[in-house]
């Protein structure tokens, strides 16, 4: 969990995204990839060349503000504390779906990749900025899009507020049933603020093990969100083998 550590141990308010983004990129650089920086600061990765690809997405900001990080794992959890041993935020709220974008970045052969800025509400901004301001052709070519930025272990968000963004049965049974997730009705994020602008492929906001979001207490379930990680590798692949039979 070395790489999940690391990435915990990063500041990364909104609008102070920068480095956290040299990191993921040095942690890619032994990958052949395709990665652009849009001009509000979002990453966009391709791996791999295929006529429609899986997309993950997941946000780059947290909301705490910045602070010296001690990571402490105590197995099944991680969480951290400052130089005084008090608890602080995590940042797990959306680490770990940067986390599992990275992991399958090396264990997919065609996927992209949308890593958002400002996702997070900032005093009187209001949140999703930066997939509110990209350039929403980069999705043409994008059969669905998974988002890992939902506290808890079984959500599988098919609604965010009044807005759909799937049908109950995109994700099979069988895998809703092995890794023990049910769609369920949510909040916002990204994918939300990418339906509302037209994009037209089913999505999803899916559960990765992070509580207390927001909060001191905040803490990851590292048996949950290796979970996520599996279950979100798994839909690509069920995907990828219904297309390979078309």
């Amino acid at each position: 969990m070395e790489l999940l550590k690391r990435l915990y141990a990063i500041n990364s308010k909104s609008g102070r995204e920068d480095e956290i983004k040299r990191f993921i990129l040095s942690s890619l650089s032994h990958i052949a990839l395709d990665i652009k920086e849009d001009e509000f600061g979002n990453l966009f990765i391709t791996k791999g060349k295929a006529e429609v690809y899986p997309c993950v997405a997941a946000h780059l900001d947290e909301v705490h503000m910045p602070s010296a990080r001690i990571i402490v794992e105590i197995p099944p959890t991680i969480c951290a504390v400052n130089t005084e041993g008090t608890r602080v935020g995590l940042g797990a709220d959306d680490k770990n779906g940067i986390w599992i974008a990275l992991k399958l970045l090396e264990e997919h052969e065609c996927i992209k990749v949308a890593l958002f800025v400002e996702e997070e509400k900032d005093g009187e901004k209001a949140g999703c900025r930066g997939s509110k301001a990209c350039d929403l052709a980069w999705f043409d070519n994008v059969g669905y899009i998974l988002q890992c930025d939902r506290k808890g272990a079984n959500d599988y968000i098919v609604q965010a507020k009044e807005t759909p963004l799937c049908d109950y049965d995109f994700i099979p049974t069988e895998l809703l049933r092995k890794y023990k997730y049910w769609p369920v009705k949510g909040g916002n994020t990204d994918v939300a603020a990418l339906k509302r602008r037209g994009f037209d492929k089913p999505c999803c906001n899916i559960s990765c093990g992070y509580y207390n979001a927001h909060k001191s207490e905040e803490y990851t379930n590292i048996d949950e969100l290796k979970n996520c990680l599996n279950f979100v590798s798994d839909i690509i692949t069920y995907y990828k083998n219904i297309d390979n039979n078309i």
